[in-house]
């Protein structure tokens, strides 16, 4: 089978796309490191509790879910108050009618994101009796699409991107914590010679019996393979 050769305009055009790529992926990662650090200093002073094994909050417990349910209306909020949900629609008179935004029906009114998530769906007609009033923007139509066809109503939308936003926290606080307790263990154990080494020398120039510095720092080495679960650093044999 002959290999599909990609035309030079599709790779111009991939390769302005790989840039922004990467340079999207780093700038968002840049951009959570301050926020995921700020909510580890409220968990440490929230004096959050862990799992079994220390490496992960538990997110289930009576203080974790106080948290959670404290930051998840700020969320929310601060989400709809950013004009990138704002949809720009055509409202057809007075009534609730309201169309896409297009050549033929200009933009005259915009249902913002702080409107999706702030209004009471009671007071609002009936998607049966206004398939495209704004319960159909907010929560999608019979057929679950808004009418210009989003999957996601903007009240869901907004909604689900508050969730992403938390499950994202989450995720990067028990990240944090499992790499600081394994950081911490290992670090320990590396310590243990270094914390023996002179109390050796001490106890041995005293008069006492023990192991010799090269004898201790190969136990050392032991109990941090055997701590570890890895295999001893085999020294390479002469050929």
């Amino acid at each position: 089978m002959a290999n599909y050769e990609i035309s030079a305009a599709v790779k111009s055009q991939l390769d302005t796309v790989a840039a922004q790529a990467a340079e999207a992926f780093v700038a968002d990662r840049r951009s959570w490191e301050p926020v995921a650090a700020a909510f580890g200093v409220a968990c440490l002073e929230a004096d959050l509790p862990l799992v079994a094994d220390g490496t992960a909050v538990d997110w289930e417990s009576e203080q974790s879910k106080a948290v959670i349910a404290y930051i998840s209306p700020k969320i929310l909020t601060a989400l709809a108050a950013d004009p990138y949900y704002d949809v720009a629609v055509h409202r057809v008179g007075s009534g609730d009618e309201y169309l896409p935004a297009d050549g033929d029906h200009g933009a005259n009114y915009i249902i913002s994101g702080a409107f999706a998530v702030s209004a009471n769906l009671n007071d609002l007609p009936s998607v049966k009796d206004s398939p495209r009033g704004l319960k159909a923007w907010l929560r999608g139509g019979a057929n679950g699409l808004r009418p210009d066809g989003e999957s996601k109503g903007l009240r869901d939308l907004i909604n689900n991107n508050k969730d992403q936003v938390v499950s994202r926290l989450k995720k990067k606080e028990d990240a944090r914590r499992t790499a600081s307790s394994k950081k911490d263990f290992v670090d320990k154990l590396l310590e243990v010679y270094k914390s023996l080494a002179k109390s050796r020398e001490r106890f041995e120039s005293n008069g006492g019996v023990c192991v010799s510095d090269s004898e201790l720092k190969a136990l050392c080495n032991e109990l941090a393979d055997k701590a570890l679960k890895r295999q001893p650093v085999q020294k390479g044999k002469k050929s």
